[in-house]
């Protein structure tokens, strides 16, 4: 049987490593765990900001503030992600107990409605997968690279300490960071952040496009009803309570999606945000290693991913929006105009008008959709081309 957690056990897994799954215990240990956590990534984030403000900054180094301004804007992602996860901790229980109760009634489905439901679970399941690569890829790329130049210079005979994170830090530190053991200590550093903060993005970023398309293949489910809903049925009541339980099922449907819409409202318009800056500061630091004659594996990752990171919501945000279209096609073309009973036409007038907006899911002011996507891009474009002609 389907069950949420055993179906996107990549992203629960990542949600219980990082403490951030809504069904975790908020004990005293947990408590503390996330302090410490805080603790530790905004110290992070000083040591970014520090870099950026004195030292790259005023040196004329622009490529260098722009890649720790990248790191720098992740850590605000991550902590707006948490602050999501965490204030809509209820809500988010809610969905995944609702997604539970859908996949246990799929036994009184028909086979077509059983097929729609695995259909739908699987591209959630391809979503977590698709964040899985490029996440881990990305945080991956970072001290890998750094290990390979430092065995590359070991066997030139020129051995040298490369940081996973090139940053300058305050002068204490930075007086001493050739010292082997502090700069083993700042390379764990980096590396714990690196891991916490590709646990929130493998976590985190699915669980909105797995909502989606639990919606939507619900919707295609009320559409195949909807179809059939007066074939081979003659008597008029029976046709009224099959449109009846219809039209409580979409109720349950259109609450389920505005309460997902509503807390997901902010932090898509904060991800919109985000990735029309980082999508040029990261083809930026590309441009600038090809000039050189190099190759910026890790931003390159870094690009692919923001990409997908904005991508897939509005993806899978303008397929529901089609399968909304879809079911009010399925409505009118249900057989209404065959039917002389009053009340089975007015039921599906009353349907056709709620219909009329198609679902969907919104920024504060713009539509989550392909076409959002495509204005992020063009307006991240023209910012890259200010950046390439000021800095390059």
């Amino acid at each position: 049987m389907l069950k949420f957690e055993n179906q996107f056990k990549t992203s629960t897994w990542a949600l219980r490593f990082n403490g951030a799954h809504p069904f975790l215990q908020r004990d005293k240990k947990w408590i503390a765990k996330f302090i410490l956590l805080v603790i530790f990534t905004t110290v992070f984030f000083v040591f970014l900001v520090n870099s950026i403000v004195f030292h790259d900054i005023p040196d004329g180094k622009y490529t260098e503030a722009i890649k720790n301004g990248s790191l720098a804007t992740v850590y605000l992602t991550l902590y707006f992600k948490n602050y999501v996860l965490l204030r809509f901790a209820n809500s988010m229980r809610k969905y995944i107990e609702i997604i539970n109760e859908d996949y246990a009634a799929v036994e009184h489905y028909t086979q077509d409605e059983k097929q729609i439901i695995q259909l739908y679970s699987k591209k959630g399941t391809n979503v977590c997968f698709y964040w899985f690569v490029a996440a881990y890829t990305t945080g991956a790329m970072f001290p890998l690279k750094a290990l390979f130049f430092m065995i590359c210079s070991f066997f030139r005979g020129e051995f040298k300490l490369v940081p996973i994170f090139d940053m300058t830090y305050p002068a204490l530190i930075e007086t001493r960071k050739e010292i082997i053991y502090v700069y083993l200590i700042l390379f764990l550093y980096c590396l714990i952040f690196d891991m916490y903060a590709t646990s929130v993005y493998v976590g985190f970023d699915p669980m909105a496009s797995i909502f989606l398309l639990h919606v939507c293949g619900q919707i295609e489910i009320m559409s195949l009803r909807m179809k059939n809903v007066m074939t081979d049925v003659t008597d008029h009541n029976e046709i009224c309570r099959k449109l009846r339980d219809i039209n409580k099922r979409l109720q349950a449907i259109y609450i389920f999606h505005n309460s997902v819409q509503s807390n997901f409202l902010e932090l898509f318009e904060f991800n919109m945000k985000t990735t029309m800056f980082l999508l040029p500061f990261s083809a930026f630091q590309i441009v600038q290693s090809l000039k050189n004659l190099e190759l910026n594996i890790e931003f390159t990752c870094f690009f692919g991913s923001y990409i997908i990171h904005f991508l897939i919501p509005c993806y899978y945000s303008n397929l529901l929006m089609d399968k909304s279209y879809e079911l009010r096609e399925a409505i009118y073309s249900c057989g209404w105009e065959n039917q002389p009973n009053i009340q089975i036409r007015k039921t599906v007038l009353f349907m056709l008008s709620r219909c009329v907006i198609p679902l969907s899911m919104r920024t504060i002011f713009h539509p989550v959709n392909l076409a959002t996507f495509a204005e992020v891009c063009r307006q991240a474009y023209t910012i890259f081309n200010i950046m390439n002609a000021a800095w390059s």
